[in-house]
């Protein structure tokens, strides 16, 4: 298991690999300013023991 930390996790792309590397078995970090991207994006996350969301705004 690997402790991965992702830059703008809440946009369309962040999102998207963050749901694919938790499926893999990794621990995601999501630092996001909410600027372009957003919390619906990764709402099926935020309740995942492995996902941690850090709003930088």
């Amino acid at each position: 298991m690997k402790r991965i930390l992702i830059m703008g996790g809440a946009g369309f792309i962040g999102s998207h690999l963050s749901k694919r590397l938790l499926n893999e078995g990794n621990k995601v970090i999501c630092i996001d300013n909410l600027i372009t991207g957003s919390k619906d994006n990764i709402a099926d996350l935020i309740n995942d023991k492995n996902y941690r969301f850090i709003n930088m705004m």
